[in-house]
């Protein structure tokens, strides 16, 4: 499934990190320090067995075979934590087409590889049956982080379950965490090695944080978001459904139709009655698993709800549930992971792979075709990273920011003469985060918009317009 549905409405950072690993430039960026680098490495790899083979291309395998391989390693934990063999291949495919985890293994993201570390970390923590178990725990929890800084959350939940687990050994805690100091290590190299500017280490290592381009904070739109974004790391909930239903009726009024007849023979069979049995007591690595847990959940909340910083959380929380019940019936989960499977490939990971939900092709290519003119892009980021995909880093092309200041530079440029294009006031879904925060449309209150091209999406007549002043 993974290799088969990469998604063709690739976000914004899959073509950041393409556009690195094709053009061999901004490798080193601090949150995720050596994932453009081993998408190079692997880029360069596929390249000698698949000449041609499109970078972004290269990472959507990557990801789709790092995925692939999260589950048998996963499977292999559930053993070791004493679920029965049966139990433990169910519960691994319930995680495996979760949509949060579906979502990121077809695309070009930096999330599903850091994850595969931390699961092999935790493999060899659960399995210390020999010494060196213990620095091959630590040695992969360093890779997670090095790969993505927020797998410094697992990693300390590791750390905690290793001191407050069993009885404390000071021997086995400097096994683990031996390794660990190659990430301030690689991290020092990195910045003694590149061009980063005037900013300390510390600014370095806080990246983005440190620029003020990303925080952290709780309200309650971001408690909203939490709520909404750990529901669709299980089950893919989007405004975009009503449009794949008023577009493809029939199509998906069936397999609505399907989903509840299957779920109502589950529920008629009993099927979907939990039967769990608690243990007597809490495995020993409950505790490990509770604070991973919480870490990243709270973190994510913090995040403004970040669906992408919950790929793990349904691991997590079979981990946590496996240190605490044993599962006795063998046709819930089965019968779960059937419906979730359905739904979540209907309603998301096929129709990105063979629709048009954001895609900016005529923008970027229209983008490059007028080098001289100037841009006023819905998804100005998204245009930039596939213009810099195809053509580079460093090109000149004259895109217009977003902000209070805006209305007075188009107008500067009109009165000017200056050709101004705009895709402002194209339809989309009206059920998404974006509409809830903004509205993308004020722009058409302004000006007056000709049509220029014009291309047809999902949501309907898609144009791109020259931008005038009223009356002219």
């Amino acid at each position: 499934i993974y290799l088969i549905f990469p998604t063709r409405n690739a976000n914004i950072d899959s073509w950041f990190y393409a556009a690195s690993v094709k053009h061999n430039q901004e490798l080193f960026h601090s949150h995720h320090l050596l994932y453009n680098v081993i998408g190079r490495g692997w880029y360069n790899f596929l390249e000698t067995c698949m000449p041609g083979i499109e970078a972004i291309d290269a990472l959507n395998i990557m990801n789709a075979v790092a995925a692939a391989l999260c589950l048998p390693v996963f499977r292999a934990i559930l053993l070791k934590l004493g679920t029965e063999s049966r139990t433990a291949l169910q519960l691994t495919l319930f995680c495996g087409v979760s949509f949060g985890f579906m979502r990121y293994a077809t695309d070009a993201e930096t999330y599903i590889l850091p994850l595969l570390f931390s699961l092999v970390s935790t493999y060899y923590f659960v399995n210390p049956g020999k010494k060196n178990h213990l620095l091959l725990s630590g040695l992969f929890s360093a890779l997670a982080i090095l790969v993505h800084q927020l797998h410094i959350w697992w990693t300390l939940a590791i750390f905690l379950g290793l001191v407050f687990g069993k009885p404390f050994r000071s021997g086995l805690l400097w096994r683990f965490l031996c390794p660990l100091l190659l990430v301030p290590l690689v991290y020092m190299m990195v910045f003694q090695s590149t061009d980063t500017g005037e900013v300390s280490f510390w600014q370095f290592i806080n990246g983005e944080y440190a620029k003020g381009n990303a925080s952290v904070g709780l309200g309650l739109k971001g408690l909203l978001f939490t709520c909404i974004n750990f529901l669709r790391t299980f089950l893919q909930v989007h405004g975009q459904i009503a449009d794949f239903i008023s577009t493809y009726p029939t199509v998906y009024l069936g397999l609505i139709a399907i989903i509840i007849a299957l779920k109502i023979y589950f529920l008629k069979t009993g099927r979907l009655t939990p039967k769990l049995r608690r243990l007597p007591v809490k495995g020993p690595y409950f505790m490990l698993f509770l604070f991973a847990f919480i870490f990243h959940l709270a973190f994510a909340a913090l995040s403004s709800g970040n669906a992408e910083f919950m790929v793990m959380l349904p691991f997590l929380l079979i981990l946590l549930l496996v240190s605490s019940f044993r599962f006795e019936s063998h046709t819930l989960i089965p019968s779960l992971t059937v419906l979730l499977c359905i739904w979540n490939l209907s309603m998301a990971i096929i129709p990105a792979r063979v629709l048009d939900l954001i895609r900016v092709d005529k923008q970027a290519e229209f983008t490059i075709n007028h080098p001289d003119d100037y841009f006023l892009w819905k998804h100005k980021p998204l245009v930039e990273n596939v213009v810099t995909y195809q053509k580079g880093f460093n090109q000149p092309h004259k895109y217009i920011p977003l902000n209070p200041q805006t209305g007075d530079f188009v107008d500067s440029l009109l009165r000017d003469n200056v050709p101004v294009y705009t895709d402002f006031g194209n339809p989309g879904t009206g059920f998404s985060r974006e509409s809830m925060q903004k509205n993308p449309s004020y722009i058409n209150g302004r000006y007056e918009l000709k049509q220029v091209v014009s291309w047809k999406n999902i949501y309907g007549e898609n144009h791109i317009y020259l931008i005038s002043k009223k009356g002219d």
